[in-house]
């Protein structure tokens, strides 16, 4: 759910993602920010766990020590969001969106055992479904996506999952195509898009935005802010990190939509994010690993 933030894993950022393979296909390797300082890099991450410390939230510290995966070199490696934790242990994705994403399972596997979190399901066979960005928006009700990082196969198995734990709302949003360039503005991770920052009461980017989904908030009468075109291809504001209920950490440059979200009452920390971008298709919400929250509000309350 959304409740008060506690415990989180984060992976440190390392010069692998400042490979020379990744500039001979930018695009492939969803670079659209472009290559990153790797020490300005390190100074946006290190100031972004100490904002977690601040707020009583407890970092164990993820390595990945061998970036070779299925199909070559890894990367995007700081990205700690790849596994969803639920109530009594964790859901490991099947990968779909990128082939220099196959072979991180190993790696979440050693570490969720170090921490002494078991594994519930892992998605298999012909499924895809990289469940890690799926939007938590109440203690009863989530949404997750469906497009190149998700297949029916594999939602089916994590619906299974989440059906046994409680979740009485799972809505799937309908990604959009990329194709061969991203200058369209499509996404395929739903964190990208929505943004959850207290019970009913969300960010929203309507150029992304599934209408079904969007139907369904206004069913359930949720305030949505708008995420300006503009700030959503510079700073992705809906990639936020929910604290607890009315408190939510977001990238500073996103001006507009931070001043609209404190309107709505919620308080809001900014952090620099512009490198952190840099490591391809990703915000604050995708280098976070949560591991332990709060009970919170659900849909009913």
């Amino acid at each position: 759910g959304i409740g008060k933030l506690r415990e989180v894993a984060l992976i440190k950022p390392t010069e692998v993602e400042i490979n020379k393979l990744w500039e001979k296909d930018l695009t492939f390797f969803m670079m659209r920010f472009g290559k990153p300082d790797l020490d300005l890099l390190l100074k946006q991450h290190d100031a972004y766990a100490k904002v977690l410390e601040a707020n009583g939230v407890k970092i164990h510290w993820m390595t990945i020590e061998d970036n070779m995966g299925a199909y070559g070199p890894m990367r995007k490696l700081y990205m700690a969001s790849e596994v969803m934790v639920i109530n009594g242990g964790a859901i490991l994705s099947r990968f779909g969106h990128g082939s220099w994403k196959r072979g991180l399972n190993p790696h979440f596997q050693k570490f969720l055992t170090s921490i002494g979190c078991p594994i519930l399901y892992m998605v298999h066979g012909n499924g895809i479904c990289e469940v890690g960005p799926w939007r938590p928006v109440a203690e009863n009700a989530i949404i997750g996506h469906m497009g190149s990082a998700a297949n029916q196969d594999g939602i089916d198995q994590v619906l299974s999952v989440l059906e046994r734990n409680g979740f009485e709302e799972i809505h799937i949003a309908q990604m959009q195509t990329i194709m061969d360039t991203p200058e369209a503005g499509g996404e395929f991770h739903v964190d990208m898009v929505i943004g959850i920052l207290d019970i009913r009461k969300a960010v929203v980017y309507p150029a992304n935005l599934d209408y079904n989904i969007y139907k369904w908030f206004k069913e359930h009468k949720f305030e949505l802010v708008e995420i300006p075109p503009d700030e959503h291809k510079r700073y992705v504001p809906a990639n936020l990190v929910t604290l607890e209920p009315g408190r939510v950490i977001m990238p500073a440059g996103a001006e507009k939509t931070i001043r609209a979200v404190r309107k709505l009452g919620v308080k809001v920390i900014e952090i620099e994010t512009v490198e952190l971008l840099k490591g391809g298709t990703n915000g604050l919400s995708c280098t976070t690993l949560v591991l332990v929250r709060d009970p919170g509000p659900s849909l009913n309350d």
